[in-house]
């Protein structure tokens, strides 16, 4: 590890906590988390999918080509660069050269992928297993045997999801890479298997489980969302907490219909605006994935001119005065 860019790392997230405790508008600091969306066509067709695809596609030669360059200085202070988006980022043709990127240019900086493990390219765990980096990666699995792995996903590929687990777990054994995260999307159809997706993720040596309601994107969906089910899904969250303490798993579930929140949890301010940057393929920013319009862009602005400019000013000065979009945001409101 390079010794100067890892003191800079740590030097750079200490200040950007502090500019965010003291609700700072104007920041020295640049964003702990960088998220690009490295968009792809994908694989699978899960039912709870958006199913958009007039996305642009995530291009190695046209990022560095074009406003790639404008966006290192930040990567390489930050503390995690988040490696997904729109599709299957591990399906590209170009995804060995992408994280041979990635690796070598920072591997100060933890990396997380977003993946639903079912490629038979051994280069690709190879270059995550042995990095320099360390990895985390999100696999979305949502199901606990194959039969509902095939109905969410729409592909009959359980098994070699499982066999890549597999191998990348022994990996990590010998290594300490990649973190491995289970993902499970709660709809209707799968909810029951949740306890079990629970004790499968402690059979596997997974560490950590991750569940989360589904959000209907279209009226055809409606079917698979748990709100027409509250008593369903706070059963079956009881039984999973259960599990998890039984097995020592971690897991990371969300609250119950009609759960109290407690005292004092209530956010006063979301961090993102400051800790964090997203990045389209083509160069559009956004401060997270439910911000809504956001008319900057890195082909057009230098990052210094977007991370303080008036747009990112107004959504800090917003969040410390409470309002913005702290209100509506499903994920510091989740109740």
């Amino acid at each position: 590890m390079n010794d100067t860019a890892a003191a800079a790392q740590a030097r750079n997230t200490e200040l950007n906590e502090r500019e965010f405790r003291e609700r700072k508008l104007v920041l020295e600091s640049t964003p702990q988390r960088v998220f690009m969306q490295l968009n792809a066509p994908c694989n699978a067709d899960c039912v709870f999918c958006s199913k958009g695809t007039d996305y642009p596609a995530f291009s190695l030669d046209e990022h560095l080509q074009g406003w790639g360059g404008r966006l290192e200085p930040a990567i390489s202070r930050a503390r995690e660069l988040i490696l997904s988006g729109s599709g299957e980022f591990l399906a590209l043709p170009d995804a060995e050269r992408i994280l041979e990127h990635f690796n070598e240019r920072f591997p100060h900086v933890d990396k997380y992928v977003a993946t639903n493990l079912t490629h038979d390219r051994p280069r690709i765990w190879e270059l995550i297993a042995a990095s320099r980096s360390r990895y985390t990666l999100q696999v979305s699995l949502h199901a606990a045997t194959p039969q509902t792995h095939r109905l969410m996903t729409r592909t009959k590929l359980h098994p070699k999801v499982l066999s890549n687990l597999r191998y990348l777990i022994e990996q990590k054994r010998k290594t300490g890479n990649p973190r491995l995260v289970l993902m499970f999307i709660m709809t209707t159809l799968n909810v029951e298997e949740l306890p079990d997706f629970v004790r499968l993720g402690a059979e596997l040596g997974a560490d950590r489980v991750t569940a989360g309601y589904f959000y209907v994107y279209e009226a055809g969906q409606k079917y698979l969302s748990l709100y027409y089910r509250p008593e369903l899904a706070n059963r079956v969250i009881d039984e999973a907490r259960r599990v998890a303490v039984e097995l020592k798993m971690e897991v990371q579930l969300p609250p119950k219909f009609g759960e109290p929140v407690p005292a004092g949890s209530a956010p006063d301010c979301c961090p993102e605006p400051w800790s964090q940057i997203m990045v389209n393929p083509d160069g559009r920013i956004l401060p997270c994935d439910v911000y809504g319009d956001f008319s900057e862009s890195l082909a057009r602005r230098s990052f210094a001119e977007i991370w303080n400019g008036a747009a990112y000013q107004e959504a800090r000065r917003a969040l410390s005065a409470g309002g913005g979009c702290l209100k509506t945001c499903p994920r510091q409101n989740p109740s």
